[in-house]
């Protein structure tokens, strides 16, 4: 992850200091190069759909799951869920004034205490939080990872990596204690609530993957939002893959495990949804047995969080 917006290109911020749970920003600053190459301001409409990032000057990957479409024609109300990286980067005035903001009451962070003592999130007042990584081991104890490992590996690290994540990728949606607290905290209304882990991208993205399907949202949807990563830190890929240049050229076929390293690949979610179809018969079932989410449960969710 870039710790700073490149200088050459688009970089964008709010100027509105009114931020609506419900509305989105009304316009963004765009910083452009002109030909004398002297960064020009310009404002313009914000466009917002779905999958939108806010545009938190030091944070990435910064969305909600609001607007997402499901099966019954509702929507997933506005404001009540967020899914960001690691925050770290909320530190300059403006951007803790914009999280703030968001009213958010609970956090959860889903990354091993490893992570969480080498970068600690800011504290944040009036908000509680879940320390629970989600990587499990077989016995259910939390395996102490670290993301950034993977920015040092050779050829072969990469390779062993690649089958440690499809694994990982499989086995997150059962008997995970962080995602079964989160899903505590909703059906207790504590709402607005933000899960996060390092890049906000794999267990954040299962996170995400399971609430919009409890929510009752198609596959489609939820590959949809898993996918919108790539398009919130795209600067990530591309610095892995010139990180990577030179075994690149000697391995091509290194590149979607970079590409799945640095941001995110379909075939990871379809592993998910692979592993709870030989389980279970329907997505009921699933939820009943590994969160407790019954029909009566699910209703509940369901007519607090959609419209």
């Amino acid at each position: 992850m870039l710790a700073n917006p490149p200088r050459i290109g688009c970089a964008f911020r709010f100027i509105s200091r009114k931020i609506s749970r419900r509305t989105p920003p009304p316009e963004i600053v765009w910083y452009c190069p002109d030909r004398s190459g002297q960064m020009k301001k310009e404002v313009r409409p914000m466009e917002w759909t779905p999958g939108t990032p806010l545009p938190f000057e030091t944070a990435e990957n910064f969305r909600e799951l609001g607007g997402w479409p499901v099966a019954d024609g509702r929507r997933v109300k506005r404001g009540l869920f967020w899914r960001s990286g690691a925050l770290r980067h909320i530190m300059t005035p403006e951007d803790r004034e914009r999280f703030e903001k968001l009213g958010i009451r609970v956090v959860c962070d889903l990354r091993s205490g490893v992570e969480r003592t080498r970068e600690p999130d800011p504290e944040f007042s009036e908000v509680r939080r879940h320390d629970i990584g989600a990587i499990r081991d077989a016995r259910g104890g939390e395996l102490p990872i670290d993301a950034n490992d993977s920015l040092h590996l050779d050829a072969d690290g990469l390779r062993a990596l690649s089958r440690e994540m499809e694994a990982i990728y499989s086995a997150l949606p059962f008997s995970n204690p962080a995602y079964r607290e989160m899903f505590r905290e909703i059906l207790a209304g504590e709402l607005p609530l933000l899960f996060h882990c390092s890049a906000g991208k794999d267990r954040t993205g299962v996170a995400a993957a399971l609430i919009l399907l409890a929510l009752g949202a198609s596959r489609e949807t939820v590959m949809a939002d898993f996918l919108a990563t790539n398009d919130c830190r795209p600067g990530a890929v591309r610095e892995c893959l010139e990180v990577y240049q030179a075994e690149l050229e000697r391995e091509p076929e290194l590149r979607p495990i970079l590409e799945t390293v640095s941001g995110v690949r379909p075939e990871s979610l379809q592993a998910v949804f692979d592993a709870i179809d030989r389980r279970y018969a329907c997505m009921e079932d699933f939820f009943e047995a590994e969160y407790g989410m019954g029909p009566e449960q699910l209703k509940l969710l369901r007519d607090r969080c959609l419209e």
